[in-house]
């Protein structure tokens, strides 16, 4: 799996420039697949509306955060393609989501058919979070490890990403660490390319820190986001519109001072999502492709949980393999010579917040051994936010 290691000291628009030049045949590639499959799975006729739409996040992404903006488009500048082009490859599921019609867009709000399994556990080894990605196979020769130093301060960080995008998943240096899923809306809009939501989360030391950026951004389309440190897990549902905690641990943790949410758990101390809402106002704009498997993903995932608690690393990499009831298992592949793009698990990872280890690996993961990654713990306490770095 590729690896790149960020310069420490160095400008966001470095980092983009070096991202971008590492990895230039890679983003000029995965740019133009992500473009033809906006016009095949999205409602976009051509590639420069799918270019036009993708500029009109551009202000977004710079109001919400001068340096990943810089960064993003030092990965353009790097690569030789325009910022835009690198939207489509960091944004694809949500700009598949959004109406070609650009007299529908509107801002995202500030606050309030791929899939991906996500699951946590509060385990004997310690606190654990993991996840697959799954989207179109063809994104299989583009997965890396990304390594952001730390700035000011901002901890370091490890993620899952694609060659060309800010990042997927992963767990920073204070030990709080983040995974996805997709969730397709019907009121998508125009808001913030959600690498950087991912990204941005990862710049605080906290779960609830994280939770809160989270809430306060301006997500454009769906997607479940959680956060989780050595002490706290939050699950967050958004739409276009709507943000949603739909799961806070312990109990005592819930922000608005009510008993906390608990959909998605399995027992007293684990949690599973897959790619359908679970709070039923998200659900109201939202839906579910007919071919999705995420029901059987679920349905299995918590089956399995609830016969036996996550134990480790190992354990959980083992049923984030696991191809029971294929090809609608939680490790799948539907692409097929006729369709290359087809649905498949492009990639896992596997996180232990309390020990810091970090396993992921390209691709399919069924018997497949992970790569293993360290991410030391980061001093408690912290100098003023650099500047550079918002």
């Amino acid at each position: 799996m590729r690896v790149l290691e960020l310069p420490a000291g160095a400008s966001p628009r470095h980092w983009g420039q070096v991202h971008g030049e590492s990895f230039r045949g890679e983003v000029r590639a995965l740019c133009a697949i992500r473009t033809y499959l906006c016009t095949r799975v999205g409602g976009f006729t051509d590639a420069e509306a799918v270019r036009t739409a993708a500029r009109a996040h551009l202000p977004v992404l710079e109001r919400y955060s001068r340096g990943l903006y810089d960064e993003l488009c030092g990965i353009a500048d790097g690569a030789g393609v325009t910022p835009a082009d690198v939207v489509i490859a960091n944004h694809y599921t949500d700009l598949r989501d959004l109406s070609p019609d650009a007299s529908r867009w509107t801002p995202a709000p500030g606050a309030a058919d791929g899939g991906c399994s996500v699951v946590w556990a509060d385990s004997p080894t310690g606190r654990l979070l993991a996840q697959t990605w799954d989207m179109h196979a063809t994104a299989i020769p583009f997965v890396m490890m990304l390594k952001v130093p730390p700035s000011g301060a901002l901890p370091g960080a490890w993620l899952l990403t694609l060659t060309g995008c800010l990042g997927l998943a992963g767990m920073n240096s204070a030990r709080t660490a983040i995974a996805i899923n997709n969730l397709y809306s019907t009121d998508a809009t125009v808001g913030v390319v959600w690498p950087a939501v991912v990204r941005r989360a990862l710049h605080e030391r906290t779960a609830a820190a994280a939770r809160d950026r989270i809430l306060a951004a301006p997500i454009g389309s769906g997607h479940h986001y959680f956060v989780a440190d050595r002490a706290e897990a939050y699950g967050i549902e958004t739409s276009g519109v709507l943000r949603k905690v739909i799961f806070a641990h312990p109990s005592s943790s819930d922000p608005g001072g009510a008993a906390a949410p608990r959909l998605g758990q399995i027992g007293p101390h684990q949690y599973c999502h897959t790619n359908h809402c679970l709070d039923g106002d998200v659900a109201a704009v939202s839906a579910i492709s007919p071919t999705s498997t995420t029901r059987e993903r679920m349905d299995w995932l918590g089956r399995s949980l609830g016969e036996r608690e996550l134990r480790d690393l190992g354990d959980v990499w083992t049923r984030l393999g696991s191809q029971d009831g294929w090809p609608k298992s939680v490790c799948t592949n539907m692409s097929t010579p006729e369709n290359p793009h087809g649905t498949a698990t492009c990639g896992a990872i596997a996180m232990n917040l309390d020990t810091g280890e970090l396993w992921a690996a390209p691709g399919f993961t069924t018997h497949v051994a992970a790569e293993r990654f360290a991410v030391p713990a980061a001093p408690a306490a912290a100098p003023a936010p650099s500047p550079e770095h918002p």
